[in-house]
């Protein structure tokens, strides 16, 4: 195995040193077969050589059956390594594999019996071999396999010996005393190991053929529509584009997958968290679709050499979700000290693979709140969120601006510490409370959200802003319901009237609103516990919505006193637990929050 790994690196060199090989073997060649009389051209093909042997009828059957023979006849110059020991029940496997693989719809070229056992057994050009060699050559289906060589006829690929070399006029067959053994890459190991079918049946439920526009010959343009004479289509997965791409030999990727048993179990425990109204269409497909992925999610991990983030794998790894912008939650997408005592890959099985590894998963180790379960962070200023309320005339009432909060550090010349972006909210009408709507997306159904609203001080009047928020989903039909009753949040008593105003708040008037400072920023408990009875994951349009709006009265002496309407708005947090009790716990803890909630905004 480690041969194998270690010869996918040296590939590229050795073969771009063909030549000088070819030429070292020349004499040795020459004087085995006697090429310079009569030369390979008078030989029969490699096809003609497999028939007329009846040690390699097995093989030729093979060869048949998958439609392969008119590769072996052609002129290209191939070099094929055909099993002796083939038994004939391993032919009728090998035959019963290109079947079922032709039935699904598979071309030839993505066939399993053609990938991973005729082009196993066969490599471009005229391989000659000496007691000197020892190379490692690339196969038809570009795994990497080890060559060496103990005469002009005799010697091994992969351990797996041969002994005897006919001269063909395409190429040259070499005799193996057995099947040439396959090693799997990611994916193909997934496929043939039983305990995790469940996984590979679903990434295979994601293969499609799509048009190579490089490849296919255009033929001009019809209704808008490039129209192409001739088409190219390539074998795609969507979800491995999304994941990584552990089916490449030239990827180096790390999987963490889960046995049968633990799907099995991460299935029941998810589906709950994807229940969709019954207008959504098609929602059972949905669901499951989603809790699928949702199991998947954070199992796939880029370990080439070149991928900075995993350079260390010992002090943490990222999964292939990660990104630099959301390095400010620690949970999300990072895994610390993995082979430590509480690690992901701690006491699991691996085996290595053509292009990586596979840890296999039977305890259930990653984490939903790293991935799918993980906080959601949506940022206020991001107009797809917000809708503006309009009049009769269809016009928006509100001015919705973008606006920048910098902190500086005045220990060192004012550089800049953090710089916040917030969506500034004002009414066309000075007199009018100030209000928006956000519609969050992706929310989940069964867990218990706490909700918070990070809001940015108002430097210009440096007073507060009293508001409101209605929290409200879509119900069994569908819709949002007209009716909208304001979230009460605990009461403010007169002992603890805002500080900054040197006024005391009417209890009777003002204790259903909150209060956005004007000092700081600010992260302010909204709901804790909320449970959303339908799930918006997946959607287009979110099912949950918050009403923002400015709160208190309409005399403008008190309000240039007291509070201003301007509100100024930097995200909306939704943090999901799975019990209520771990989310009432947490609701007042936001020392997680006040500092760092917007490090992705951070000045660099």
């Amino acid at each position: 195995m480690n041969t194998k790994r270690f010869s996918k690196i040296i590939a590229a060199a050795v073969l771009a040193g063909a030549p000088m090989l070819w030429s070292a073997c020349t004499d040795t060649w020459n004087e085995h077969y006697d090429v310079t009389e009569g030369g390979m051209a008078d030989q029969p093909t490699i096809l003609q050589s497999i028939k007329s042997d009846a040690n390699l009828s097995n093989f030729y059957k093979v060869i048949e059956a998958i439609s392969a023979g008119q590769t072996l006849d052609s002129p290209e110059q191939l070099t094929v390594w055909a099993p002796k020991g083939l038994t004939s029940a391993q032919a009728d496997s090998v035959i019963a594999i290109f079947q079922e693989d032709q039935n699904s719809g598979l071309k030839w070229e993505d066939n399993r019996a053609v990938t991973q056992f005729f082009q196993n057994h066969t490599a471009l050009y005229a391989r000659t071999i000496s007691s000197l060699t020892n190379d490692t050559i690339a196969m038809l289906n570009k795994k990497y396999m080890h060559l060496v060589g103990t005469s002009a006829s005799s010697g091994s690929l992969d351990d797996n010996p041969f002994d005897e070399a006919v001269i063909c006029s395409n190429g040259i067959l070499y005799k193996t005393r057995g099947v040439q053994s396959f090693f799997p890459n990611v994916r193909e190991y997934l496929e043939k190991t039983a305990n995790l079918d469940s996984m590979a049946l679903l990434v295979k439920s994601y293969d499609e053929y799509e048009l190579d526009e490089r490849s296919s010959v255009a033929g001009g343009i019809e209704d808008g529509k490039t129209v192409y004479l001739d088409s190219v289509t390539v074998l795609s997965n969507t979800l491995l584009n999304n994941y990584g791409y552990i089916q490449r030999e030239d990827s180096v990727y790390t999987l963490l997958a889960p046995t049968n048993d633990v799907w099995t179990k991460l299935y029941d425990q998810y589906k709950e968290y994807f229940v969709y109204d019954p207008t959504v269409a098609h929602g059972d497909s949905l669901s499951d679709a989603n809790t699928k992925t949702a199991i998947i999610q954070g199992r796939f991990f880029n370990t080439s050499t070149e991928n900075k983030h995993n350079r260390h794998p010992e002090d943490s790894l990222v999964n292939t979700r990660y990104f630099e912008r959301q390095a400010h939650n620690p949970r999300s997408n990072v895994y610390y000290k993995p082979f430590g005592a509480d690690g992901i890959l701690n006491g699991l099985e691996s085996t290595v693979c053509s292009n990586g590894q596979v840890y296999i998963d039977n305890r259930g180790v990653i984490d939903p709140h790293t991935t799918f379960l993980g906080r959601h962070d949506y940022e206020a200023y991001q107009a797809r969120y917000y809708e503006i309320p309009t009049d009769g005339s269809n016009e928006d009432k509100m001015n919705v601006s973008l606006g920048q909060y910098i902190i500086y550090d005045t220990d060192t010349t004012y550089n800049i510490l953090k710089s916040y972006y917030y969506a500034q909210v004002t009414s066309k009408v000075a007199s009018a409370q100030t209000e928006l709507t956000y519609t969050l997306p992706n929310t989940l159904s069964g867990v218990y959200y706490n909700i918070y609203i990070v809001t940015i001080p108002d430097t210009y009047y440096n007073l507060p802003c009293w508001f409101q928020v209605k929290h409200t989903e879509k119900n069994d039909k569908g819709n949002y319901p007209t009716a909208q009753n304001y979230i009460n949040p605990n009461p403010v008593v007169e002992d603890e009237a805002l500080p900054w105003t040197g006024v005391l708040v009417k209890q009777s008037n003002y204790n259903r609103c909150y209060a956005a400072s004007p000092e700081k920023v600010d992260t302010i408990l909204i709901q804790s516990g909320v449970q959303f009875k339908y799930a918006g994951y997946g959607l287009g349009d979110g099912v949950v919505q918050l009403t923002l709006s400015s709160f208190g009265p309409s005399s403008a002496t008190y309000r240039e006193k007291v509070y201003t309407r301007t509100l100024r708005l930097g995200e909306i947090i939704l943090v999901p637990f799975e019990t209520k009790e771990e989310a009432e716990a947490a609701a007042n803890d936001l020392d997680a929050f006040n500092d760092d909630i917007l490090e992705a905004n951070k000045e660099n």
